[in-house]
């Protein structure tokens, strides 16, 4: 599949633009199928954004009379893709899996198609939900508009349909003409998940774009800010988590020392939650970034112990509980701690130059139920402090990393807490002329039925909190 990538025309970096008989080839190579991150579709291209090792490898078609040939027919995981691509820009994917309904547009839209050069009418009518049991926003325990459908057999989940049309903002929409340095603060905004992951991703597409490559000493302070973030993330991920199985004293200890965190970032003059911090050339002017992590670092080391306690005093409740199989999270490339406590040992850090890995030592159980999950966010947890550790001791130390050619297209990834978060990005005169952006929330939504088959729908909150869903990255 990759040899066949890359007899196409390269138009940037890791860009290579098919024929259609090159991309039909592709999508019916024989041997492994490369892990798919995302697929995405426009007026004039469909894309797809593959792996390869631990490489992106993005492939591009043209489009013709509004139709491409689905990459679902070969990758599983594309048909979320294809459907949003047919309701913001109405290109048809054909041959494509599912059911081909609406992902966005519910029907309440002023226009079908809105980003499309030609769009339609707009359908009149919301859609109604198919299925017989719904859990609205308010009612899933997510911090995001994401509306459930539900199939239930005998009070037993059997399907399972998202309706994200209320989570979209048109984000990517407004971004499209804005100089990168415009767009970064409404990229810092996008989910609360990643107010470090996602500027991040962002700012290191924009650099391969310019052929810049970032300095030793930005480097290292993006990756200080991103191991704070991750011990943030992890610690609400495991609150909500312990709540939803009634374990209310290790929800409190984990709100305390992300509280703790919150304050001591407060301290040192920065955002609580560390927005705003990153830019495209470096990060926010004044950040101290040594005495910030010495900071947290001294608030979150002695909890440690505590929290490792009370985690081993409530895990048997999370046995077993919204089982991940390690084939399906291999398949739809399922990243984070829900990806890796089901045995996809994918840490897109560990490609990063400069990374300290013998500080990345965290491994844990892979059966890929809610407690594998809750000790692998501890062993991060454990893992970050020690990479600050190895940071500030020798903070800034130079690397062989070269500039990447200027192509005016770049890719960027950063793995936040939930997982890889990738931006792709095309500039032109000195504005962005394309985007896309594939947060990891996306990658849990073709698994979410398998991993809630069999439950009663009143325990979806707890799972959904478990596997750490964020609705905010999902329609954007």
């Amino acid at each position: 599949m990759g040899r066949i990538i890359r007899s196409g025309e390269r138009v940037a970096l890791s860009h290579y633009y098919l024929e259609p008989a090159q991309w039909s080839g592709m999508l019916t190579a024989s041997g492994a199928t490369l892990p798919l991150i995302s697929c995405w579709a426009d007026d004039a291209r469909a894309y797809v954004l593959l792996l390869e090792g631990d490489c992106p490898l993005l492939a591009s078609t043209g489009v013709e009379d509004r139709r491409y040939l689905a990459p679902s027919s070969r990758f599983a995981g594309a048909e979320w893709g294809e459907r949003v691509s047919y309701d913001l820009w109405g290109v048809e994917a054909m041959d494509a899996r599912g059911n081909g309904a609406p992902a966005l547009d519910e029907g309440g839209w002023t226009s079908t198609w809105p980003l499309s050069s030609r769009p339609g009418p707009a359908a009149g009518g919301l859609r109604p939900l198919a299925g017989h049991h719904l859990l609205r926003p308010e009612q899933t325990g997510l911090s995001g508009p994401l509306e459930f459908s539900f199939e239930v057999l005998k009070g037993k989940i059997r399907d399972v349909e998202v309706c994200a049309g209320a989570a979209h903002r048109g984000l990517v929409a407004r971004l499209v003409g804005k100089t990168p340095e415009e767009a970064m603060p409404l990229v810092s905004r996008v989910t609360a998940g990643g107010f470090v992951a996602h500027p991040l991703a962002f700012a290191r597409a924009v650099a391969q774009a310019r052929g810049l490559a970032p300095g030793p000493g930005i480097r290292d302070v993006w990756m200080i800010l991103l191991e704070i973030e991750r011990i943030s993330i992890h610690l609400f991920d495991m609150a909500r988590t312990a709540r939803g199985v009634d374990a209310e004293l290790l929800a409190t200890h984990c709100d305390h020392a992300r509280e703790a965190i919150s304050r001591a970032c407060s301290e040192q003059g920065v955002s609580r939650r560390l927005m705003d911090m990153v830019a495209c050339d470096g990060f926010r002017e004044g950040l101290e970034i040594v005495p910030l992590a010495q900071a947290v670092h001294a608030v979150m080391q002695p909890r440690l112990v505590v929290l490792e306690e009370l985690h081993r005093v409530f895990a048997a409740r999370l046995n077993g509980f919204a089982v991940l199989d390690v084939r399906l999270a291999e398949r739809f490339a399922v990243g984070g701690v829900t990806g890796r406590a089901s045995g996809r040992s994918m840490d897109m850090r560990r490609r990063e130059a400069g990374m300290r890995l013998e500080a990345l030592r965290a491994t844990g159980s892979s059966r890929g139920d809610a407690r594998a999950r809750e000790g692998l966010r501890l062993a991060e947890i454990r893992d970050s402090l020690a990479l600050m550790e190895r940071i500030l001791g020798s903070i800034g130390l130079e690397d062989d990393e070269p500039a990447p050619d200027r192509t005016e297209e770049g890719i960027g990834v950063a793995e936040g807490a939930r997982g890889d978060v990738w931006y792709w990005v095309r500039l032109k005169d000195g504005r962005i002329e394309s985007l896309h952006v594939r947060d990891p929330g996306a990658s849990l939504l073709p698994v979410l039925g398998a991993m809630l088959r069999g439950y009663a729908v009143d325990r979806v909150p707890a799972a959904l909190g478990s596997i750490g869903l964020s609705p905010a990255g999902i329609a954007l």
